[in-house]
Parts: structure tokens; sequence; C-alpha cells
């Protein structure tokens, strides 16, 4: 690596580019603003000087103390459950390259005599490129993993392979809809009365605006809003989509002031010298959370950092992304990389609710049909003694199904169920599978 072939020029902005990067993102529009940094973060962030990460959540239960008589022992109670994940942090980076042909052309604005400006914002761009590009990929990185539970990113250490950081969601807060495909406020509302029963107040309700859009043209929805105005209406009556301003207020006047994070965020990702746009949130789960911030960006140290190598100039930007500048022959390039070792890590994932209604059971029509005495109900793609299968899932419920309820109110039923509860009523009816 060489000195920069611009270095009196590079000196002009380098040493103000923190500053230089914060104007020209305070210019940009509403659709790159960001939630792992800046005003509306809901990310802190931490420092890890050994380039690891670790997220770990306790799952709690208050429970009332007893009376206790003078002199006697203090009862024991159980200890809540604490579950962590952890993994080293990824590094990410970009650069931009000025080929021969832009080198000369920078040489002719030189020769030409007053350029200075124009040369060193083409100079600038460039610098300011790498940090806005490692500042999209830690959005995408955290958008993708709050709505998904984990991200995949590539590990350096293993080029081929993928790093997987896993949040671990807990299943038991994790539901699917009651009707495949159908977002309603019914299977909201029983994300937030289990978030409710857990001694957890839901703040936010994170969702993608397609899925918001989808939410507002409900029946529910509607008649919500009605009810909010004082109107009357009766089955017959054609409610108009109510507007979001409006179907906010009636949302948070009905469920204690929760309120709706609509996400409509989109990153351009380029492969192979190709750009598409893609929108890392998963449209069809909600995220319901509890705090204001829901996680930490933690970054680590580079080795460049520590070890600088000659003849680079370097600026570090917002404490974690590193900035460097300098040129190579054969042949001749002008360089400008970021690079960073970073990710968003979420916490505290015993107060994170999903509710994905992509995810649900359906009635399997050709199996009922040919089932001409009702005596089974087909779930997951398997047979079981319907009998049987509803006891089961009346334990784990608390319901009253029969033998003989159809099959659309039994698979509703489970629908209605957590991750976990739905696991648990999967293995307690294995023995009760038909050929």
């Amino acid at each position: 690596m060489n000195v920069s072939l611009f270095a009196k020029y590079v000196a002009k902005f380098f040493p103000k580019l923190q500053l230089l990067i914060e104007k020209v993102n305070g210019k940009r529009n509403k659709n790159l603003t960001y939630l792992h940094k800046g005003k509306n973060a809901i990310l802190r962030q931490e420092f890890s000087p050994d380039n690891k990460w670790e997220s770990t959540s306790v799952n709690t239960t208050y429970v009332a103390a007893d009376f206790v008589a003078v002199d006697s022992e203090l009862p024991v109670k159980s200890r809540d459950s604490i579950a962590s994940a952890n993994g080293k942090l990824p590094k990410i980076g970009m650069s931009k390259i000025l080929k021969e042909s832009d080198i000369i052309n920078i040489n002719v604005m030189e020769a030409q005599g007053g350029n200075a400006e124009k040369i060193v914002k083409k100079l600038a761009d460039d610098a300011v490129s790498c940090s806005v590009g490692i500042d999209e990929r830690n959005e995408y990185n955290l958008l993708f993993a709050l709505s998904n539970g984990y991200v995949a990113i590539k590990d350096i250490d293993t080029p081929d392979a993928l790093l997987r950081l896993n949040f671990n969601y807990l299943k038991d807060n994790i539901f699917g809809a009651t009707t495949k495909g159908d977002i309603s406020l019914e299977d909201i509302k029983r994300v937030i009365s289990k978030a409710d029963g857990d001694g957890n107040s839901i703040l936010y309700i994170y969702i993608a605006k397609s899925a918001y859009d989808k939410l507002r043209q409900t029946k529910e929805a509607k008649e919500l809003v009605a009810n909010y105005k004082g109107q009357t209406f009766n089955a017959d009556s054609v409610l108009p989509t109510p507007t979001a301003t409006v179907f906010n207020e009636a949302f948070a006047d009905d469920n204690n002031g929760i309120t709706f994070k609509v996400i409509d965020r989109s990153v351009v990702l380029e492969e192979n010298g190709k750009k598409r746009n893609v929108k890392p949130w998963n449209a069809s789960r909600l995220v319901f959370v509890c705090n204001d911030v829901i996680g930490t960006l933690v970054y680590g140290r580079l080795a460049e950092k520590s070890n600088p190598v000659e003849g680079v100039k370097y600026e570090e930007v917002d404490s974690y992304k590193l900035i460097s500048k300098y040129s190579l022959t054969n042949p001749l390039r002008e360089i400008t990389s970021g690079q960073a070792f970073v990710a968003p890590i979420i916490e505290d994932v015993d107060q994170i609710y999903v509710y994905d209604f992509s995810e649900a059971q359906e009635v399997d029509t050709v199996a009922e049909a040919s089932d001409s005495g009702d005596t089974k109900v087909t779930v997951w793609g398997q047979a079981y003694t319907k009998t049987d299968f509803v006891k089961e899932l009346n334990k784990i419920t608390g319901g009253k199904l029969s033998g003989t309820t159809a099959d659309d109110k039994v698979i509703a039923a489970v629908n209605k169920l957590s991750d976990e509860d739905e696991a648990k009523l999967k293995a307690a009816v294995e023995s009760f599978k038909t050929a």
C-alpha cells in the first residue's frame, strides 16, 4: 500500500470526515433513517475487546413473598431460568476504487485549475459511501434479525460458510395465525394477552407497511375505528378503510396505548456488480416489544486500528468504523476502504413476542372427505384419532372440544397455540397417529 495519489486534497477533508458524514446523512430522505444508530436508535452501543457478543435474557416470573414466623428460615423460591446466545462479531466492509482512467480525469481537472473543490468532493464521496455502506448493512442486519430472531452473515474465517447470529427467541412467545395468511386483530390481542399474562407490557408492535395496510383493510379494523368514533353500524354496513392516524388512535385507545412502528425500509445490495433492492423486514411477522431499547450495537477491535499500515491515511467514524485512503500500483488505483467489526444484538428476548400470520395449519379437505365417520383429524400432514387428539389439545388449552367437533374448529384451536405448546401437543399425540 502506498500514500494516496491525492494526499493534499485528502488532508483537507479527512480530519473532518465525521462532521462531513453527519452533514450528508442529515440531508438524506426519510427512507434512509436508521434504527441502529442516531436519534431514532433502538440499540445502545457497546465495545467488545475480544470481538465477541453475548445476549442474555432471564425468563422471569415474580412470585409473592410468604409470611414468615419470627426466628424461622426464609422459604426458598425457584430460580428463574437464564438463556443466553453468543458468538463472534462479523467483520463488514467495502471499498471504492478510482481506476487509472478516473485518476487521469482528476489529473486533467487539476491541470485546468480552479477545480480543487470538485476534486475534494469527488474524493470525499468515496469515503462517505464506505461509511454509509456500513450503516446500510447494519440496518439490514438489525431489521432482518429483529423480525426473524436471527441473521446470517458471511464468515470471514470460512468464506464459503455463513455466520449465523441466533438470538434464541422463546418458542413460547411465538404465535401463528388462526387462519393462514390472514392478519387479524383477534390474533394480535392473543399475543398481547400472553404478554400480559407473563407480566410484560407491550409498548410497540413493529410491522411491515404491507402488513399494516392489510390490517387496516380488515373488517375488524374498520369496526374498531367506527366504535372509537361512536358510529352506529350493522352487519350490512359498508365501512371505509380507516386512515393510519385514526386507526392508530383507535388501536392505542383499545390496547393501553400500544403503538405501531411501521417498517418500509429498503437496502440496496450489490453482488458481482449487480444491484438489487431488498426489504430486510419479514413482511409476514409482527414483533411486539416491551422496551424502547431492544439490544446493543456491539463493535470490536480492528487489527488495522492497532497496527496501522505505513502510508495509509486513517480516520475513525462513529467510534467503530475505520475509513482508510491509499493507492496501489500494477495497475494504478486509488482506494478508499471502510471496515468494522460490528453487529446488532437483540437482547431481553423473554420480552419479545412474535406473530407470524403466514404460519398456520389448514384443513386437509381431501383427507376430511375420505373420513366418512369423522373419526380422524389431519394436522401437520398426519392423521390422528380425533377423540384422543382433542383430549390432549384440551389439556393444553383448557378447552372443551369433543370428538365430534368439526375439523376446522379443532385446527383453529391448534393454530392459537404458541410454537412451544404446539410442539408439546405434537409430542403428546404421537401415539395416536393412524395409517
